[in-house]
């Protein structure tokens, strides 16, 4: 099914995007439709998105609910929910009506094992009958299994394995992507802002004169624990550090920590997922975002803090070190260190935003 020279005047390019979209409740779900919308105002292309019913099984997922409620899928996007992450016969179904719509090119995200089988299955069927596949790696191994040698890790390779071409957003993740896939073209972009974030109304008063934020999903190696421990001994009471994410682990273990270190007033929790129009509260009330993740690859809260113009503290990994200029847009600090080094970078009086 090779691609033909077209003129855009007179015949469109057919792109098809597989992955979740909002309201599905992710930065992966936000970057694929901020993708498709991208390719949508391309007078020359015509787009159809396939993205799921259901990622996880609810008893796996550990978060409240894997969609916003209430929520909506961008408004000029045409959507088909057909893709169940757990059921094959609905990935034999995607992959059906993508090949009758018999698209150019298929879009899809790689992030994740557990979905790995099913992205890479319709990738594969796509392939099978000629149609080009390009991969958007955001991970390229979990967080926990990022050596290439675990169980998890041979998900994640079976679905790059079905890809034509690969797109990422930073050199680490294309060295990883080149040592195991050499043979497949890779693009490098920078990670995009998300704009569609609304501005700050201004709401949130401060209520201390340094106001830091760690901001997603709470997971152990992005370390909280690290964030709260420097809050600490930095023996500063004009700090405030608030945590605004839904917890995956630890919740309870984090609050024992606040406790025994003396820190309720000076740490707020807000264990949930958090609006468009709270995220613009909290970052505008924060003078900057921390990141002290212990093992990273990319981040999609270094955007977010970039779109309200909030610096970062961020661990030197190659993950962060590719985005983050140290002393101009934030400062980079060796892994695991941040509480020795907190105390010494909170010497500033006067916190600007970048």
């Amino acid at each position: 099914m090779a691609t033909e020279p077209f003129d855009p005047a007179t015949t469109k390019r057919r792109i098809a995007v597989v992955g979740p979209v909002p309201p599905i409740r992710s930065g992966v779900a936000r970057h694929t439709a901020a993708v498709a919308l991208a390719l949508a105002k391309d007078p020359g292309v015509d787009l159809k998105i396939w993205s799921f019913s259901r990622q996880y099984p609810k008893r796996l997922y550990p978060g409240q609910s894997e969609r916003v409620p209430d929520g909506k899928s961008p408004d000029g996007l045409d959507v088909i929910w057909s893709l169940d992450g757990i059921n094959p016969w609905s990935w034999r179904r995607t992959a059906q009506e993508i090949c009758a719509w018999n698209p150019d090119l298929v879009v899809l995200p790689a992030w994740t094992f557990f979905l790995a089988p099913a992205l890479g299955w319709v990738a594969r069927r796509l392939r099978g009958v000629g149609i080009e596949c390009c991969v958007i790696v955001h991970n390229a191994f979990d967080h926990d299994d990022h050596t290439g040698s675990g169980w998890k890790a041979r998900l994640s390779l079976w679905q790059l394995a079905q890809a034509d071409r690969f797109v990422t957003h930073n050199e680490a993740i294309a060295q990883t992507l080149s040592n195991h896939r050499p043979d497949v073209p890779i693009r490098v972009f920078p990670h995009p802002t998300f704009e569609d974030f609304p501005d700050p109304k201004g709401t949130l008063a401060r209520e201390a004169k340094l106001e830091l934020l760690f901001f997603g999903l709470v997971r152990p190696y992005k370390g909280l624990d690290l964030a709260i421990k420097a809050v600490a001994r930095s023996a500063r009471r004009d700090i405030r550090l608030t945590v605004a994410g839904e917890f995956w682990q630890g919740q309870e273990e984090t609050r024992q920590d606040i406790t025994r270190l003396g820190l309720e007033d000076q740490v707020e929790l807000i264990p949930r997922h958090v609006s468009d129009a709270e995220t613009a509260e909290l970052f505008n009330r924060a003078d900057v975002v921390l990141l002290p993740y212990r093992s990273v690859t990319a981040s999609g809260v270094i955007p977010v803090a970039y779109r309200y113009g909030r610096a970062v503290i961020a661990s030197d990994l190659p993950g962060f070190s590719s985005v983050v200029i140290h002393g101009e847009t934030g400062w980079l600090i060796p892994p695991k260190t941040l509480t020795p080094s907190l105390p010494r970078l909170m010497r500033w009086t006067d916190p600007k935003p970048i």
